[in-house]
């Protein structure tokens, strides 16, 4: 629960359990109609695109040349189409070729590895792209075998200065609108990018993919223009301005690259439907492209204010979220204030800084998935607190944009403020015995000191902790149970039922098995176990069929087990490790405090789980109700029954009585 009101998860869970088979018909009408929501919000704005004209141009084509069908698609693309993009390129873009230099295919993996197969036969080997830069085509390139450079990019586009000049390579760019931070090359550094290539004898790849629908008031020449089409291979797509069931993606060889590809393309099939390109070509011969282009600008423009729009209705003082690269045409860059710059500095670290950013950003994509918006991470841009991420907004209907991006940015909220996360949140697991709980002053000033060591206050009073733990016992009807109270980075507080596995009354007389396992636990302020830790942990006991495991870190030395802190017993006095080793419990320290009280010995050293063979009796302590007996731990068992062992589980249950 929150910590002001929330049922009992344990209950709820129960519920949904009981409940699942009979409501198995109203669960499959959920799941439709949840996929159908989805699906509507996923599907491109019908008034985007002129379906007359494209059905129009489709029948010509089936009725005026159906013996063009009826013959295999040309490897290298339908001659028409080839012709009508050249034509298209030169006027719209001042690209310099003919039809022979263009390659057709269904999007542009296909031509990335055509692509890349060409590089391989020209001895290149090496490749340079943009930092941060569209991942999938470094991931083919580097499936190729091709050594990558990842080249920062400015304000002003690709950092040209840091272009290798020893090598010969081939260097991709999106110069126009750089994929995602907007970057624009100006016209003097694409003649520097140009003249790198004619000193290096390198290429480039210009990734034109959406300047038709660019926002910019400054459209420069494109390098393979400027380039007269010798060292420059453009490629761009038409899927941004048809419709998603239409892939067709283009790119334009400088006349030696296409002379290699005719000789190989033979052994390619057409992954593009050729009715498609043969309807496409009389799409744009007709002047319907352009004049479905120029309403899909239109269109596109009205979406960036309806965004812009939703988000400074949702955020005025743009506290939380700060919108960047308005000019892309079809999406936007989100800047995210996640809170987590709380934890940048002191004992957390910078690496557990990009943990807790990595999560949220997982967190956030997921979110977005399940209202049906495409949102992708820029991790390379994540730093202070800072999370990036893009929104496509092209394919959200106009009179549902608004609703969906002022739901997203609540659902983006709630990802970042709300839940425990796995590594920035600290927590306290409270006995509640008899209705009421124990140890509560401990629990509340360790939360607090907890708090305190990653700079945050503790976001409740003592009274209102008493009051909320109250509440949930009378709510969830329970009297003996573990509380479990999460605080994550935000402040944001969670009180709960601990789904702690509780002993059998037999284990309290005969102990319990348990085993070695080699882990470790780092930050004793933030008490969360690493989760491939914890993974891994629970994974042994299942397999194992244990109660419980014992960590031992790097060095050998026992730190802690995976839910409680171990004690051991020899002559008559207590071993355990010291706090720097453990994330310390305060069922642990009142041990400690019984023990010493009491006038037993308690060794706080590290020791070593090859020494463990040496000890007369073990136990342990934490979000058990009572100290447990261990009976044996791997090969060693222990005497369950030792006089020191049992007057310290009744000395304990004494003080909780108390």
């Amino acid at each position: 629960m929150e910590l002001q009101n929330t049922a009992a998860r344990e209950n709820a869970a129960e519920t949904v359990n009981t409940t699942a088979n009979s409501n198995a018909n109203t669960t499959a009408n959920t799941t439709a109609n949840t996929t159908e929501t989805t699906q509507s919000r996923m599907m491109t704005d019908p008034a985007s695109f002129d379906f007359e004209k494209w059905e129009h141009c489709m029948t010509q084509v089936l009725r005026e040349t159906p013996q063009q069908l009826l013959t295999e698609s040309d490897r290298q693309g339908e001659p028409v189409l080839r012709a009508e993009i050249a034509d298209y390129l030169y006027r719209s873009r001042g690209v310099v070729c003919n039809p022979d230099q263009v390659i057709i295919s269904a999007g542009t993996q296909q031509l990335f590895n055509h692509l890349a197969r060409i590089l391989k036969l020209m001895d290149i080997e090496h490749v340079c792209t943009e930092e941060p830069g569209y991942t999938p085509v470094r991931s083919i390139l580097r499936d190729w075998g091709f050594s990558i450079s990842n080249i920062p990019v400015k304000d002003d586009g690709l950092a040209i200065e840091k272009l290798p000049t020893n090598i010969r390579t081939a260097a991709y760019v999106c110069p126009q609108n750089q994929f995602p931070t907007g970057a624009f090359m100006p016209v003097s550094n694409r003649y520097l990018l140009l003249d790198w290539a004619e000193e290096n004898d390198s290429l480039i790849i210009e990734d034109d993919y959406n300047s038709s629908l660019s926002n910019l008031d400054d459209t420069a020449a494109t390098l393979q223009g400027l380039d007269g089409g010798k060292r420059v291979v453009y490629m761009g797509t038409f899927s941004p301005t048809l419709f998603p069931a239409v892939r067709i993606s283009y790119m334009v060889l400088p006349e030696p690259m296409a002379e290699i590809f005719s000789k190989m393309k033979d052994e390619y099939d057409q992954t593009c439907s050729k009715t498609e390109q043969l309807t496409l070509a009389r799409f744009m011969h007709e002047g319907s492209y352009q004049a479905n282009l120029d309403r899909v600008r239109a269109l596109y423009a009205e979406k960036l204010q309806i965004v812009l729009g939703a988000i400074s209705a949702c955020d005025p003082n743009h506290s939380f979220i700060t919108v960047e690269n308005t000019q892309s045409g079809v999406n936007v860059m989100l800047k995210i204030d996640t809170h987590a710059r709380t934890i940048c500095e002191g004992s957390s670290g910078e690496a557990r800084s990009e943990e807790i950013r990595s999560e949220m950003t997982d967190r956030m994509i997921a979110s977005a998935a399940a209202l049906g918006v495409k949102v992708r991470g820029v991790s390379q841009l994540n730093s202070n607190g800072q999370i990036y991420l893009t929104l496509s907004y092209d394919q959200i209907p106009s009179d549902k944009l608004s609703e969906t991006v002022k739901e997203l940015i609540q659902t983006f909220k709630s990802a970042v403020m709300k839940g425990g996360l796995r590594i920035p949140s600290v927590y306290e697991v409270i006995r509640l015995t008899g209705g009421h709980p124990q140890f509560l002053p401990e629990h509340f000033a360790r939360l607090e000191n907890s708090l305190g060591a990653i700079g945050k206050p503790i976001p409740f009073t003592y009274a209102e902790l008493e009051e909320s733990i109250r509440s949930l016992a009378e709510e969830g009807h329970i009297s003996d149970h573990n509380l479990k109270l999460d605080v994550d980075i935000s402040g944001h507080s969670v009180l709960y039922m601990s789904p702690t596995h509780y002993p059998a009354q037999k284990q309290y007389a005969e102990g319990v098995r348990t085993d070695l396992f080699y882990g470790e636990r780092n930050n004793p302020h933030i008490k969360m176990m690493d989760q491939a830790l914890r993974d891994a942990t629970d994974a042994v006991i299942r397999e194992k069929h244990l109660y419980e495991v014992i960590l031992v870190d790097r060095d050998g030395q026992i730190t802690e087990g995976s839910r409680s802190n171990i004690f051991f017993i020899k002559d008559g006095e207590v071993y355990t490790s010291p706090l720097h080793q453990v994330l310390p419990g305060v069922t642990r320290g009142k041990i400690i405090e019984i023990l010493k009280s009491k006038g037993i010995m308690v060794h706080e050293n590290p020791i070593k789980a090859s020494d463990i063979g040496t000890f007369d009796a073990a136990f342990i302590s934490g979000t058990s109700p009572k100290v447990l007996p261990i009976a044996s731990a791997g090969e060693v068992s222990y005497d369950v029954q030792d006089p020191l062992l049992r007057n310290i589980m009744d000395w304990y249950d004494e003080t909780l009585r108390s």
